[in-house]
């Protein structure tokens, strides 16, 4: 990985500098000399950096399933409002008509 991509990959997980090394249990610096190419990028480091990816990429996939699930039950909701204020309405226009028809 060189120091362009370690700081592409770190702006796409929309993650600081500083969280990064907390996440890697490095010192800040460290981060920017990698970043700055002043230092080799070591390969266990991009072997965690895959697993972050990993990880983070699941849990999005775990958060818009959620996310899509909450909007199913929203709309089902709604659907069934609609449906109950349809037959209350209905209800009060069939009493309408037997009380029209009784008089």
């Amino acid at each position: 990985m060189t120091p362009d991509e370690l700081y592409d990959w770190r702006h796409q997980q929309f993650l600081s500098q500083q969280s990064l090394a907390m996440l890697l249990g490095v010192h800040i610096n460290t981060i920017s000399n990698w970043e700055k190419g002043v230092h080799r990028i070591p390969e266990l480091t991009e072997l965690a950096l895959e697993q972050i990816t990993q990880q983070r990429a699941s849990q999005v996939r775990k958060l818009r399933t959620k996310k899509e699930q909450l909007a199913h039950q929203r709309r089902l909701k709604a659907i069934d409002q609609d449906l109950a204020g349809r037959r209350a309405a209905f209800k009060s226009g069939v009493e309408a008509g037997r009380k029209a028809a009784q008089a």
